[in-house]
């Protein structure tokens, strides 16, 4: 990002932007690189009033905040300041930091919780289908259905799969959550009437591809056991407070 090199009249360009604009260029700006947010708070004074305000921080997207290693001080700093501010996200990833990576089960679904309440729409997601999961009875079988269309189902999975949120490994998954996931049964589909319709049904996820539909219990289930052994995986670090 560089405003040092734009001309006088793309400058009174960026002075018309109403601050909604301005707040948007600048949380994208924080989102790609931490160093460009600081430049560019320095070169233009309209980022820099933003930049100030206590709700700049509370709304800024952190889900997809890069890491970057050579600036660990600077990412650190910001993603505290958000937090104090309330952020929904932050909440969410400090939450999810301590549900898998400090295995402090309850608090860490408590701030899941709370960041759900707040907004934040991948904790609202993450929230019920921890209580999905939480929900398996003896026989494998998960009843607390959350309130979820299998498309939203479909576009949440896409958005935790995707390799800008998973492929964190160096943790290991806490032992209460592990012996929920590993009683819930995913071939309950196999023993189903569902699995047996003649001619079968097909239904289309969001990338396009089909896969045979399935009645509400088999594909909660499949769902939940999906959840569990992909979630963990996007659980990050979180900077403590001093």
């Amino acid at each position: 990002f560089n405003l040092g090199g734009v001309s006088s009249e793309s400058k009174l360009d960026m002075d018309s932007l109403p601050p909604s604009m301005l707040h948007k260029i600048l949380s994208t700006v924080a989102t790609m690189n931490i160093r460009d947010f600081g430049s560019a708070r320095i070169a233009f004074s309209g980022f820099n009033e933003v930049g100030r305000e206590d709700h700049f921080y509370r709304s800024a997207n952190l889900i997809y905040l890069n890491d970057w290693v050579d600036e660990v001080s600077a990412v650190r700093t910001f993603r505290l300041k958000c937090y104090r501010s309330g952020n929904p996200e932050a909440i969410y990833l400090r939450g999810m930091y301590e549900f898998f990576i400090l295995h402090l089960v309850d608090e860490g679904r408590e701030k899941i919780h709370l960041a759900g309440e707040r907004g934040c729409e991948l904790a609202q997601f993450v929230d019920g289908m921890l209580n999905l999961a939480f929900s398996v009875d003896h026989r494998g079988i998960v009843h607390n259905y959350p309130a979820f269309t299998r498309q939203h189902v479909y576009k949440m999975f896409q958005i935790i799969c995707s390799w800008q949120l998973s492929g964190h490994w160096d943790y290991d998954k806490p032992g209460m959550f592990l012996s929920v996931a590993e009683r819930i049964d995913p071939n309950v589909p196999c023993d189903c009437w569902c699995s047996h319709i003649d001619p079968p049904e097909f239904e289309v996820s969001l990338d396009g591809s089909r896969s045979r539909w399935k009645c509400d219990r088999c594909f909660w289930n499949c769902a939940a056991w999906d959840f569990c052994y992909q979630i963990h995986l996007t659980a990050r670090t979180w900077p403590i407070e001093d």
